[in-house]
């Protein structure tokens, strides 16, 4: 079904040497449906994604690199794939709703009482309450470098024998490995009931050691002196148990927009060689894009640009381009676009930084940005962060900046 629905959309009108957002659109409605898991590291989701990923480039007819379009690789992460449980006396919560458990930590079964701390509790050095109680830590008003110290140190110590409870004002989920014995769970501020003394917890983790794989494809081009390359991750956070993490905005949203680009080129062929990597692994800290820096599948020093798209659901407020103040020459280019063809109203220069895909190429010297778009999205690591939040402002305005950006070299 979901690549039926995607080939239909491929159909469309392509327009006039532009964006195919109905294209994209459509890969973004594939990409977070419920049937890839999240795109993560249960039930397969990561793989499946990719299988994904390779039909579209098999149906644009991009070139597949001597290895095949999958770089394989292996990959250790922390997996909630059995259902979550957390009651407050009789009143039940919802997994991803009202709460999260910490990526890194282990598993926790039982009836517990429990005592509530604020930030007084942490002041000084923390002294541990009774073996056989949770602590449920407020953590409004901690906020003092000490204060943190002493909850890093007392939850540190008491995961080691029983679970420890946080109450937050947003849940944010990620990915990591496994670091201590019992569960660390953070709980909505406003969804916890009052008066309530004992919970009940059934959380288990599972470190599972999987492979997971890049998916790449190139355009040759009129020249082959050099390479321009475009790069999304695919991957999002998955499933926390019962709870799924759609990852639209993160980033379906990018991926979508490189395949949008991907088959603009193979019907319009770009004056240099151009390569679409899709990354596996970013949200376990950028480990697909590593890897491939590590085994690359063409010449490093040849590349003339890259160019990583990450969260580009909305342009409403304009972009983001990372490492954009390390070549001021390039920002005045694409400043020059933007003002000439009136596209987005701002455009955000940063520094370097090691938020996205694009890091491990810069480290290596290769002239990588990194571009997001600035919009009405809020949702983010989070089980809101849907098709539906993605409104596509601006889309043929950066897809037009983008490709006469790469143009002009």
């Amino acid at each position: 079904m979901i690549r039926l629905i995607c080939i239909i959309a491929l159909m469309a009108p392509l327009g006039l040497i532009s964006q195919n957002l109905a294209s994209a659109k459509a890969h973004l409605k594939a990409l977070t449906d419920s049937s890839l898991y999240g795109r993560g590291y249960v039930n397969n989701g990561s793989n499946l994604a990719a299988a994904y990923l390779v039909d579209q480039f098999e149906e644009m007819d991009l070139r597949k690199p001597k290895k095949g379009f999958l770089q394989k690789f292996q990959i250790e992460v922390n997996t909630y794939s059995d259902a979550l449980v957390l009651r407050f006396n009789d009143y039940k919560l919802r997994p991803g709703f009202d709460f999260i458990v910490n990526p890194r930590t282990g598993s926790s079964s039982g009836y517990y009482p429990i005592r509530v701390l604020d930030s007084t509790y942490f002041q000084n050095k923390a002294e541990m309450i009774g073996s056989d109680t949770v602590p449920v830590v407020n953590m409004a008003g901690i906020d003092t470098p000490d204060e943190s110290s002493s909850l890093f140190e007392f939850k540190r110590e008491a995961l080691t024998e029983r679970p420890v409870v946080q109450v937050e004002d947003k849940l944010t989920w990620s990915v990591g490995q496994q670091s201590a014995v019992q569960a660390e769970i953070s709980v909505l501020e406003s969804s916890l009931p009052g008066n309530t003394d004992s919970l009940y917890i059934e959380v288990q983790s599972k470190t599972r050691r999987l492979e997971i794989a890049n998916v790449m494809g190139f355009v040759p081009g009129k020249r082959r002196d050099s390479i321009v390359v475009f790069t999304a991750h695919y991957d999002h956070l998955g499933m926390m148990g019962n709870a799924l993490f759609p990852g639209a905005s993160d980033n379906a949203s990018g991926t979508s927009m490189l395949l949008d680009l991907a088959q603009y080129y193979s019907k319009e062929q770009p004056e240099f060689t151009t390569w679409f990597i899709c990354f596996a692994g970013e949200e376990a800290g950028l480990a697909g894009s590593k890897f491939f820096v590590d085994n690359p599948q063409f010449d490093l020093g040849s590349v003339k640009l890259l160019l990583n798209l990450d969260l580009m659901g909305s342009a409403a407020e304009g972009i983001a381009v990372v490492n954009g103040k390390k070549y001021p020459e390039m920002m005045e280019k694409l400043a020059a676009i933007n003002s000439e063809k009136n596209l987005v109203d701002r455009i955000k220069i940063r520094g370097q930084a090691a938020n996205s895909d694009h890091y491990w190429f810069a480290e290596q010297g290769v002239p990588a940005l990194f571009i997001y778009t600035m919009g009405n999205i809020t949702a983010y690591h989070d089980v809101y962060d849907t098709s539906e939040v993605v409104d596509w402002a601006k889309y043929p305005e950066v897809f037009t900046l983008i490709t006469e950006f790469v143009s002009s070299f």
